[in-house]
């Protein structure tokens, strides 16, 4: 039985696509929030050591929101 979930292609598609969208999760959640600072959460995320992923996390839920812009109104006449 398990030789078979493990010759499966859907079930190694599933994993490594899990394991994809984990590794993206502070990216996600920046994006999700608007973090002002993203640029250092996706370079975090992606440096090549131990301490990069999980200040990533840390720093997507941290960062402040971007504010929206202010929105103009054209109220027409001349």
């Amino acid at each position: 039985m398990s030789t078979a979930l493990a010759n499966s292609a859907a079930f190694w598609l599933a994993i490594f696509g899990g394991l994809a969208v984990l590794y993206l999760l502070p990216i996600l959640i920046g994006v999700i929030r608007h973090a002002e600072e993203l640029w250092l959460i996706v370079f975090l995320t992606v440096l090549p050591t131990g301490v990069g992923w999980p200040a990533a996390l840390v720093l997507a839920f941290a960062m402040p929101r971007r504010e929206p812009p202010t929105p103009y109104y054209y109220r027409g006449g001349r």
